[in-house]
Order: C-alpha cells, then structure tokens, then sequence
C-alpha cells in the first residue's frame, strides 16, 4: 500500500477531544514495558538528576506514565499542537492525587523540528528520549532523525514507537473495521489516515541509513508497530 502523508499536527478541538478520550493503555503499558526491560538489561537506572523529554507528548498519555514509572525524575513533553498541549495540563492537574510525581511533569508548545536542547534545559543531556505515534506526522521523515541528532548526546537512550503501514488497502480497512468497534468515527477516521501515512521496517532501516545513524535498530511489534530504540 502507498505512504499517504497526512497532516503535521492536531488542532481541532474535536481531534483532539477524541484522542484524549482514547483508551490506548495497553499498548502504552506495553511501550513502557519495552523500555524498561532494555534499561534494565544495560544495567540504565534513571535517577532525580536524569531529564527524560517525551516528543509529541499529545495529551501526556505517555508522558505521565513516564513520570510513573520513573518517579524521580523530571519529565518534558513537547508538542506542537497547542490544543494538546492545553489537553495535557488539564491531564496533569486531573491526575494530581494519584500522580504523586505531577510536579517533576512540564510541557512545553514548540515544534520539535526547530527546537534546541538549550531550549528544553540547563542540564547538559538527556537520559531518555521517547516518542509514541509521532513519526508518520512529520512531513519531511528527515527532520525527525535531525532533530533526534540535535537532542542527543552519545548517552541519550532513544525509543520511538509507531504504526506500521499495512501490506495492502484490505488489510488497513480490516485494521479500521476493528477501530470502529472501539472508537468513535472522528477517532476510526483519524487511525485509518495514520496508518496510510505510516511507514514499514524496511522502509525506516533505510532512512535511518540515510541519515547515518546505524546504531539504532527498527524492532516490529505483532504486525502493527514498529519501535526504533538504541543510541543515536
């Protein structure tokens, strides 16, 4: 099936609204999962003074399970919508009670292809760098692996998941079929855009390639996602 780009960022409040209402927990716990078994493996414990940056945070899904997961730590989510950004603080102050770490919690309104490390801290690097349903927005594939190289150090341990583009149009409009069991028909609608705009393994090995960053490896999940992790 060909890629089919869709747009950058989210900014109808009905999108918006719609996401934010998405119960998408179990791939997010498995995402989170996948991090924290390789950190362990490399023998990576993440502590007060690491920085953790979560790109196109949307509503601070993630972002917050993070803060969770790593407690001490301080948290940046950054998006480029500021519809998602307003979502993601109401989030934030919902959850307060039983999100003990809100406060190591920040968000931040920029777009990530012009953003510097400067901008984002003091601190000289950061830990983690994570990103979830994010790659297939990016109009130019290559500014996401620029701006990788840009918030990295050789430390930065690095995980972005994302869809992967079925092999055919019947399989995605399967794939859709099943999201409207689910979802609403905003939200059904806005996964179907998703997957044709996402991309395949060996179709991000070669940009990955292109960009000279060999070192990170492109890991698929059941078919339907694809995670790049690794150091860049």
């Amino acid at each position: 099936m060909k890629r089919e780009a869709e747009p950058e960022l989210m900014n109808a409040r009905n999108q918006v609204m719609a996401y934010a209402a998405g119960d998408f927990s179990l791939g997010e716990e498995r995402f989170i999962g996948f991090i924290s078994q390789f950190l362990r493996k490399k023998g990576i414990s993440l502590s007060s003074d690491d920085l953790i940056v979560d790109l196109g945070c949307g509503p601070g899904n993630i972002t917050e399970r993070l803060s969770r997961q790593w407690p001490l730590s301080k948290v940046i989510g950054i998006d480029g919508s500021q519809e998602m950004i307003l979502r993601a603080e109401k989030n934030k102050e919902l959850n307060k009670l039983k999100l003990k770490s809100t406060e190591k919690i920040r968000y931040i309104c920029a777009d990530i292809k012009k953003i510097k490390l400067m901008e984002i801290t003091a601190k000289k690097q950061i830990a983690l760098l994570v990103s979830n349903s994010l790659i297939h927005h990016i109009a130019n594939i290559d500014d996401f692996f620029l701006c990788l190289k840009k918030l990295s150090t050789k430390a930065t341990v690095n995980f972005h998941k994302d869809l992967r583009r079925p092999d055919n149009k019947e399989i995605a409009l399967e794939l859709k079929k099943k999201c409207a069991q689910k979802y609403n028909k905003i939200l059904t609608n806005d996964y179907y855009a998703s997957l044709k705009a996402s991309y395949q393994k060996d179709e991000l090995k070669q940009i990955i390639k292109r960009n000279h960053i060999d070192s990170l490896d492109v890991l698929e999940e059941n078919n339907e996602y694809l995670i790049i992790y690794g150091n860049v």
